[in-house]
């Protein structure tokens, strides 16, 4: 997975432009909030049939973390 894939997915799950938004990116900056990473994280598990465990998602703070989980996971 590349970051334009991930990006796309997040936009098209939030209804959301991602314009401007890279690796560093942190999900608080983009106003995420606890609800919102779940939400994301159980349609990533629906979508790529991965387990993002709680203590992962722990862990998880920018965009390019996310990413890293998931190309070490698919």
């Amino acid at each position: 997975m590349d970051i334009n894939e991930l990006l796309q997915f997040i936009g098209d799950e939030f209804d959301f432009d991602t314009d401007g938004i890279d690796n560093s990116t942190t999900f608080s900056q983009i106003n995420f909030d606890e609800f919102d990473m779940i939400e994301l994280v159980m349609s990533i598990e629906d979508k790529y049939s991965v387990e993002v465990p709680d203590e992962a998602l722990e862990q998880i703070v920018t965009i390019g973390d996310l990413l890293n989980y998931l190309n070490e996971k698919l």
